[in-house]
């Protein structure tokens, strides 16, 4: 029994000894690399102090290039790939530096070494470079080494180098997500148009698959970020058999459109910038398609075709017997250029949902007078309540009041008048009072307001009256008003 309480006493003492050794091997471990890392980032200020200006210069032009090439260069030693790479890339470059940026990582190896990570072909680190390089202990540990190649894949996206865009395809199938997302962003900041039909093909699998390793949002906004001569690789998306698939297609070629587009109204997809077999499948697939979604976001597309048949087809979307799509048609027309089409956005002034019916009133509004026109007419002819207070908000919120009464002290606008009477009638009241109560710059318009809405006979509107016709000091309008009112006041009452 002591013999065995002995050799247990060893055994312990031995395993204690071995922990504390293995402890204190950790430590001196940690102690030299800091101390390393510590010589290394004071070497990175160095180079930084020294060489910053000389990448500046190149990238701006005021240095030569081969000049700096040579001073860079000159750059050695433990760690000298990590630094070059920090001083590269420490600052985001202008698109106008990018073509420099990118020759100058190539001629200094950066991008063969990014390479070379990126495809898993990098020999491991001695442990020396691992304590003095920041990435080189990665490199060590195997089951870590996605992190060193993703992030030479988003240093290829980051200077835009072309003929990476294989690479990157193929790290798009590689098992880590990360790496999968980060290849992704950096073909979209290529847009190398070879690279498109990969994404297109992960774009399906990650549609159909229930758990995709790559997010579809992931890879929706790399296909939006190319450019709109690439969309003609979603034609084989627009045919697919799976909805979603087509309604995620059409989502993308709008996004691309309205960004080439970049705010201009009378953009239009030509020639130059369009594709006829996509022109086909809008006008005559996606615009009829039997998921509501797909027709819905076929409309703005659809709207920037030069096609005489886009007219018809636009206006039997206005009247798509699913509401979201028919909002989506208002919204497309909404442009002056389609102010021709205002007698069809105005049917949609009465429609049973309020959101298509306020689409209609801002799509008139943005036809200029004549949608003015269009929407005054279609105020005083319906007899739908939700409709007339739908267009009497927008005439509030867009500030169209003012323009009613400037039109109403014109000869022959009756029309106007009979608007503003109508609001009196709705009991919109307050904003028109402060209108008129100006001052002296508006007594002639004021004296004709009360003319043309005195001759009313609707006891509301003359009792509203009473008290805007008031005289007032200083107001040649207000003080001859009360006679024009007063044969019309029923029962004398004041």
């Amino acid at each position: 029994m002591p013999f065995l309480i002995e050799h247990v006493i060893e055994a312990v003492f031995a395993l204690f000894t071995l922990l504390l050794l293995g402890n204190l091997l950790l430590v001196g471990v940690v102690i030299i690399r800091r101390k390393r890392r510590q010589k290394f980032f004071q070497r990175m200020d160095a180079l930084r102090e020294k060489y910053g200006p000389v990448i500046a210069g190149v990238l701006s032009g005021g240095m030569a290039y081969e000049q700096g090439l040579r001073e860079l260069r000159e750059v050695s030693g433990p760690g000298s790939l990590s630094m070059l790479e920090r001083l590269c890339l420490e600052k985001r470059p202008a698109s106008a530096e990018m073509p420099v940026l990118g020759r100058l990582c190539e001629d200094l190896g950066l991008v063969k070494i990014w390479q070379e990570r990126l495809a898993g072909q990098t020999d491991k680190t001695s442990l020396r470079e691992a304590l003095v390089d920041p990435p080189g202990w990665v490199l060590r540990v195997r089951f870590l080494s996605f992190l060193i190649r993703s992030k030479s894949a988003e240093n290829l996206g980051l200077i835009r180098h072309g003929p990476s865009w294989p690479l990157l395809v193929k790290a798009l199938e590689d098992p880590s997500p990360d790496l999968q997302a980060v290849a992704a962003r950096a073909l979209a900041a290529i847009r190398h148009p070879g690279s498109f039909p990969a994404l297109v093909e992960r774009f399906h699998k990650a549609v159909l698959d229930p758990a995709p390793v790559l997010s579809v949002r992931t890879l929706k906004s790399a296909l939006v970020s190319f450019p709109l001569q690439s969309a003609c690789g979603l034609a084989v998306s627009l045919r697919h058999t799976n909805p979603r698939i087509r309604f995620l297609a059409a989502d993308v070629i709008r996004e691309m459109v309205e960004r080439e587009a970049g705010g201009n109204p009378d953009f239009c997809l030509d020639q130059e910038n369009g594709n006829a077999e996509l022109a086909a499948l809008f006008l005559t697939k996606l615009a009829f398609d039997v998921n509501p979604d797909v027709r819905a976001q076929a409309a703005h597309v659809i709207v920037c075709l030069p096609d005489p048949r886009s007219g018809p087809v636009l206006v039997g979307l206005l009247k798509d017997s699913v509401w979201f799509v028919r909002l989506h048609a208002v919204r497309s027309l909404s442009k002056p250029k389609f102010a021709s089409h205002a007698g069809w956005v105005a049917k949609a002034l009465t429609d049973s949902n309020w959101r298509v019916r306020e689409a209609a009133v801002r799509a008139l509004r943005a036809f200029g007078p004549a949608g003015l026109d269009e929407l005054t007419g279609r105020f005083l002819e319906t007899r739908d309540r939700y409709s007339q207070e739908q267009i009497a908000e927008e005439f509030q919120r867009a500030g169209l009041i003012p323009q009613l009464l400037a039109r109403c002290a014109e000869k022959g606008r009756n029309r106007e008048a009979a608007v503003l009477s109508r609001l009196v009638e709705m009991g919109k009241t307050s904003y028109i009072i402060s209108l008129l109560d100006l001052g002296e710059g508006n007594a002639a318009l004021h004296k004709e307001f009360l003319r043309k809405l005195g001759q009313k006979a609707v006891p509301q509107i003359l009792h509203w009256l009473q008290p805007v016709a008031l005289p007032a000091s200083g107001s040649g309008a207000r003080s001859q008003a009360p006679s024009t009112l007063a044969p019309k006041r029923p029962h004398g009452k004041g």
